[in-house]
C-alpha cells in the first residue's frame, strides 16, 4: 500500500486526510493517508526517520519554509514564494513543490471571479505569497496588508509582473472596499474586520473555523465568497497528481465536487 500524510502543528483539524482518502477512493487506488503532528525544527528528524515509508508528504503550518532547507531540488515557484507545500520522494531526492498557487488559481477560475486590477491581501506569510504568485499579472496592484514589516521584501519579490504594495496591518480595514479580498492570515486575526460593502469577492484560506467572522459578516450581506475548502481542494488535487507522477485520468471538476462533499461532511455542514 502506497502511503502519504499530511505533517504540521497543529495537524488534528486538518481536512486533509478527507480529502485525500476520498479521492484515492474515487480514484480506485489502494492507498493511505493520514495526519502527522510534526513541530518546527523536526522535519529534517522526521523526513530522516521516514524516507523510504511515504510517496509524498504534504506541508501546513509551521513546515513550508523549513522544508526548503531539507529538499534536494526545488521547483522555481517555490524559490519565487520561498515556501513548499509538498515533497516528493523520488529513488535518490526530495523534491519540493507548491500547489496552494494553483490551488488559489484553480479555485478562483471555477468560481468564474474575474481578476480585478486592485487587490486586497490580508495577511503577510506563506498562504500570502502564494496567493500573489497565483495573481500576479502586468498591470495590477496587489495591496497587502501585513502583521510584519520585515516580511515586506518577500511578499513584493513573490510577484513578478504586478506591482506589491505593503501595508501596516493597523489599515486593513481600508483594504475591504477592494474588488478582490484574499483573505491569509491565521484564526481570529480577521475578527475586527466589518465589512461596509460587499460588492466584490472575498477569497477566505480557511476552513477552521468556519466560517471564521469576516466570512460570516460577509455571507450575511450576500457577497460573493470562496472559502478554504475550495482551496483546500484544488491544492491537494494538484498534491495528488505530484504523488501519481502524471496527470490524472478523471473529470477534475467531479472529483472537486466529491471531495468537497466529503469535506462538508467533516465539518458537519
Amino acid at each position: 500500500m502506497i502511503q502519504a500524510a499530511v505533517l504540521g502543528h497543529p495537524i488534528g483539524h486538518s481536512l486533509s486526510p478527507t480529502l485525500h482518502n476520498c479521492a484515492y477512493e474515487v480514484l480506485g487506488w489502494d492507498w493511505t493517508y493520514t495526519a502527522i503532528e510534526v513541530k518546527s525544527g523536526e522535519l529534517s528528524k522526521f523526513i530522516e526517520d521516514n524516507r523510504k515509508v511515504f510517496r509524498g508528504l504534504s506541508l501546513t503550518m509551521p513546515l513550508k519554509e523549513e522544508a526548503l532547507m531539507i529538499a534536494d531540488s526545488l521547483d522555481p515557484l517555490v524559490k519565487r514564494i520561498n515556501a513548499a507545500n509538498t515533497l516528493i520522494f523520488e529513488e535518490n531526492e526530495i523534491s519540493a513543490y507548491s500547489t496552494d498557487v494553483s490551488g488559489f488559481v484553480h479555485a478562483l477560475a471555477k468560481a468564474e471571479v474575474v481578476i480585478p486590477d486592485e487587490i486586497t491581501v490580508l495577511g503577510g506569510g506563506a498562504t500570502a505569497r502564494s496567493a500573489i504568485a497565483a495573481l500576479d499579472s502586468r498591470g495590477r496592484t496587489i495591496t497587502v496588508y501585513s502583521r510584519s514589516a520585515s516580511r515586506a521584501a518577500q511578499l513584493i519579490n513573490s510577484a513578478i509582473s504586478a506591482t506589491v504594495v505593503v501595508k501596516d496591518w493597523n489599515e486593513a480595514q481600508s483594504g475591504l472596499s477592494a474588488k478582490l479580498i484574499v483573505a491569509t492570515t491565521p484564526s481570529g486575526a480577521t475578527d475586527h474586520l466589518i465589512p461596509t460593502q460587499t460588492n466584490g469577492t472575498l477569497f477566505e484560506s480557511l476552513y477552521s473555523p468556519w466560517p471564521t467572522k469576516l466570512l460570516g459578516h460577509w455571507q450575511n450581506s450576500g457577497g460573493k465568497f470562496i472559502d478554504g475548502l475550495d482551496l483546500l481542494v484544488e491544492q491537494g488535487i494538484g498534491q495528488i497528481e505530484l504523488m501519481a507522477h502524471e496527470p490524472l485520468n478523471i473529470d477534475l471538476r467531479s472529483l472537486a465536487v466529491t471531495m468537497r462533499a466529503a469535506g462538508l461532511q467533516k465539518l458537519g455542514h
